[in-house]
């Protein structure tokens, strides 16, 4: 499998039809970040099978959104993408995950897939700044061993001036995050 850097567009409406609305940014905000450490890559075989949309710096990489198109579904290609980033790039990567809610049959199946492939829970209190309110979520990693808790919060405070630098509630989750 090979990775391709792509037009942004193709990706943005097949996440359209992947990713509920209010997990979306709008494309123009995608257009405003994209290229600040903000990447969308595209991952091949004879055709495009999926894509990942990260945020990176030299160490760590944020998984922002993750997917494998449609007719490719079960066939382990989310598998694959995620040992593509993960182990071929020497960074930790990192994911922002809901809590577990029995009710969230989606939040359940995403959990137990980074879990089968080796990603643990980060132990601090994370806070996503969603634009109402911080939303406690949970922040979890892949890799060969877990930053310190500093390190953990000097990325996320770099990935928060980014990717949520227009949520009004970013200083208050990073505070929370900090504080705990």
């Amino acid at each position: 499998m090979h990775i391709k850097s792509v037009e942004f567009k193709q990706i943005y409406n097949d996440m359209l039809t992947q990713f509920p609305p209010e997990e979306l940014k709008p494309y123009e905000r995608f257009c405003e970040i994209l290229g600040k450490n903000y990447k969308a890559y595209e991952f091949w075989e004879a055709e495009p099978v999926g894509y990942a949309v990260i945020f990176e710096d030299k160490n760590y990489i944020l998984v922002d959104y993750l997917a494998v198109y449609k007719k490719f579904h079960s066939k382990g290609y989310g598998g694959k993408i995620l040992d593509i980033l993960a182990e071929q790039s020497g960074r930790v990567c990192f994911f922002e995950l809901e809590k577990p809610d029995e009710t969230k049959i989606n939040t359940l199946r995403r959990i137990k897939f980074y879990e089968a492939h080796g990603a643990k829970r980060v132990d601090i209190d994370y806070f996503y700044p969603a634009y109402d309110k911080p939303l406690s979520m949970d922040l979890y990693y892949m890799g060969s061993f877990c930053p310190q808790k500093n390190e953990v919060l000097s990325f996320v405070k770099k990935f928060f001036q980014v990717i949520h630098s227009d949520s009004p509630t970013v200083d208050s989750a990073f505070n929370l995050i900090s504080k705990g």
